[in-house]
């Protein structure tokens, strides 16, 4: 009896070993940040004046009325504890990142979002745009910070987003024309001309380049597709034709999250 006993359970403890987890096994983060710009504070998500909107961005958004699916209402899908904090903010860029990063790792995250470099890219004119070798120094001297202070995080840097295809889908709208004139976010991109919009395109997509490599030297996650997303001009706000609307802000969660990375 006892035999009989001892091998049903290691049959049952060989079975267990031979099939893969299922997803109700898999361990998600209890916790998460997003570090980044006006982008992750949700600015004019909603086509309002409101430059914070934090509960529709694509990483840590939690509104449960909205057209937005973020990481953390797909993480707490499987783990409703999981809670989220918002490090962000409006006008961020490249030399912000330290900062963030030490906020994060003050709150013991698990799971971090990276979205920066739109601020980097934008200017008033080209002259202004971070130089590669100061963009390289600022992303690992922060990806440093939390792999030291949160040893097995996950991180994600996502690519810095497309802001030649704000000017593309826009260029043709007179409405889009006049608000670029207005808010002056990125006047080396939208207003200056086709030269320093040229130098401003290649400068976005050497960030993503240095990105991709930074991320495989580190060891961290990097997902390009949120430079590839081919969103339309109706998926920017309203209010200024250049921030993403709430569902842009779907699409970018959708592009980014995997949840094979927990």
């Amino acid at each position: 009896m006892q035999t009989k006993t001892l091998l049903i359970l290691l049959a049952v403890l060989s079975l267990s070993i031979a099939l893969p987890l299922s997803a109700s096994a898999q361990t998600y983060p209890a916790s998460m940040a997003t570090i980044g710009d006006s982008i992750s504070r949700g600015a004019l998500a909603d086509d309002t004046i409101d430059d914070d909107q934090p509960e529709h961005v694509w990483s840590t958004g939690d509104s449960s009325s909205d057209a937005c699916y973020s990481h953390l209402e797909r993480i707490r899908a499987a783990n409703p504890s999981t809670v989220a904090y918002n490090n962000a903010w409006n006008g961020a860029q490249s030399d912000d990142l330290l900062a963030q990063a030490n906020s994060s790792v003050s709150q013991g995250v698990q799971y971090v979002t990276i979205q920066m470099g739109g601020n980097d890219v934008c200017g008033d004119s080209t002259a202004e745009m971070t130089p590669i070798a100061t963009w390289e120094y600022r992303w690992n001297e922060a990806i440093d910070v939390l792999q030291a202070g949160l040893p097995g995080a996950d991180i994600l840097v996502t690519a810095t987003v497309n802001v030649r295809r704000v000017y593309d889908v826009g260029k043709s709208n007179l409405g889009c024309l006049l608000k670029w004139n207005v808010f002056t976010w990125c006047k080396n991109m939208l207003v200056n001309g086709s030269t320093q919009r040229t130098e401003a395109t290649n400068m976005n997509i050497a960030y993503n380049n240095s990105l991709s490599s930074i991320t495989t030297a580190q060891g961290v996650w990097y997902d390009a597709d949120s430079y590839g997303i081919a969103f339309s001009r109706g998926q920017l706000s309203s209010v200024d034709c250049f921030h993403p609307d709430i569902s842009l802000n779907n699409d970018m969660a959708n592009a980014t999250y995997d949840a094979g990375r927990f």
